[in-house]
């Protein structure tokens, strides 16, 4: 057997040490002892206006955990820097980017001794050291052994619950001047550069939110792989809506409902302009479920080398 020489060895052993490392900020996560940490948590960056993409890659260089919200807009060499296989990371359909600075690569988050996490279709609710019970869930449901229905949720064990949200996504590219909700549009400025507009809101077990967003992506390639990153430039986002807010069924109150407007503006040099019309947060359930009734939002945005330098379109609620 040939003998490894000290160089050789030494890569080998920091191989070892990333690989370890990867695996142990991997399960990390935001753990929050009560709702009102993290209500606190939420608001703290709502109200100074964070740029949490900014922050999602302080969390990750200081190794507290890796931001789902960073996860999903790396390039392939910093995923692979980071140890991170992106087959393996939690699927979710939102565009909320606090939901998914919350959450870390597994789509997790503890509270009030609970592990919640969001990944496909479903949202778990777990205790630490049973997350093997998912993957039994996952095999009787694929089997058909189990039923479980849209906006339902059962107790598969002690250990863990599941509930099926009713969440979508649509992503589509669009000519249109105005398109309705419900729809993620992308305009171009030119093959390599778009903006990107959201209407969002959705109801995640713990977390539930309403609101808008606007931001530009740059196309990355490498051999034959292609993806989209987010890019900070100036983004802009005017609004004039209204929502119904429901309380969600088992709170006490339910089923009363109060109808909300909100209108306003964001102008930023920033990653993404966003802005959360509401939001509620809870434990198991977040109390307030919301529904968009009718308005606009209008998104524009510029990249100032391309021709045209500046692409808008207005969505319909």
């Amino acid at each position: 057997m040939a003998c490894q020489s000290e160089q050789e060895q030494g890569i080998i052993e920091n191989e070892a040490q990333r690989s370890i490392a990867s695996k142990n900020i991997a399960s990390k996560m935001l753990q929050f002892e009560t709702v009102k940490e993290l209500k606190s948590f939420i608001n703290d960056r709502l109200e100074s206006d964070s740029d949490l993409l900014e922050e999602a890659k302080e969390m990750s260089s200081s190794g507290r955990y890796n931001p789902l919200l960073l996860i999903y807009n790396l390039e392939s060499s910093e995923a692979k820097s980071l140890g991170i296989n992106i087959k393996e990371v939690a699927k979710v359909g939102s565009d909320d980017n606090m939901l998914l600075f919350l959450l870390n690569q597994n789509g997790e988050i503890a509270i009030e001794g609970k592990i919640f996490r969001i990944d496909g279709d479903f949202v778990y609710t777990y205790t630490k050291g049973f997350s093997n019970t998912i993957n039994e869930f996952l095999e009787k449901y694929n089997s058909g052994a189990i039923k479980l229905e849209k906006g339902k949720r059962i107790d598969y064990s002690k250990e863990l619950n599941v509930y099926a949200h009713t969440n979508t996504f649509t992503d589509v590219n669009v000519k249109e001047k105005a398109m309705a909700r419900g729809v993620t549009a992308h305009k171009y400025f030119d093959s390599n550069h778009r903006m990107r507009a959201r209407q969002f809101n959705g109801f995640w077990g713990f977390y539930s939110a309403i609101g808008a967003n606007t931001l530009v992506q740059e196309k990355k390639k490498f051999l034959w792989w292609s993806w989209w990153k987010t890019v900070k430039t100036d983004n802009r986002l005017e609004y004039n809506m209204a929502f119904r807010s429901k309380v969600t069924p088992g709170y006490p109150g339910y089923p009363s409902s109060i109808n909300v407007a909100k209108s306003g503006h964001k102008y930023c040099n920033c990653s993404q302009a966003q802005v959360v019309y509401s939001w509620a947060v809870g434990f198991p359930w977040a109390p307030e479920i919301y529904t968009p009734l009718e308005g606009e939002s209008k998104h524009w945005a510029h990249w100032y080398s391309s021709n045209p330098n500046t692409v808008s379109i207005t969505l319909q609620y």
